[in-house]
């Protein structure tokens, strides 16, 4: 196969568009996360963990009970798209679990697994 020479690229084909500037009021920052706003992410918390064996996994049925790790009176890992971001404590409402948040990440720092 032969080699190609390389040609002269005509730049005046290419529109001249200039980045866009960033303000002083932070409008542009505002409208820029109100795109974002409607995005859906996969939010879940961790109760505990426990490691089993794949003969232990198969003998499981209805009303087994697996011990995980975590005791009731830690808190629980909230995750969004799997990244921690906070912990919390379980709460029941009405017939449903929920999450009391106790604690954000700050920015910059990690929940470590």
């Amino acid at each position: 196969m032969p080699e190609k020479e390389p040609q002269n690229l005509d730049l005046s084909k290419f529109e001249n568009v200039e980045r866009p500037k960033d303000s002083d009021t932070g409008s542009s920052s505002n409208t820029t996360l109100g795109l974002l706003m409607d995005v859906e992410l996969e939010l879940s918390a961790i109760l505990g963990s426990t490691d089993m064996s794949i003969k232990k996994i198969l003998e499981l049925t209805k009303g087994s009970i697996i011990e995980l790790e975590n005791k009731t009176a830690e808190p629980i890992d909230l995750l969004v798209n799997g990244k921690p971001i906070g912990k919390g404590e379980v709460v029941i409402i009405e017939d449903n679990f929920g999450l009391r948040i106790t604690d954000t990440v700050d920015e910059g720092l990690k929940i470590h697994e």
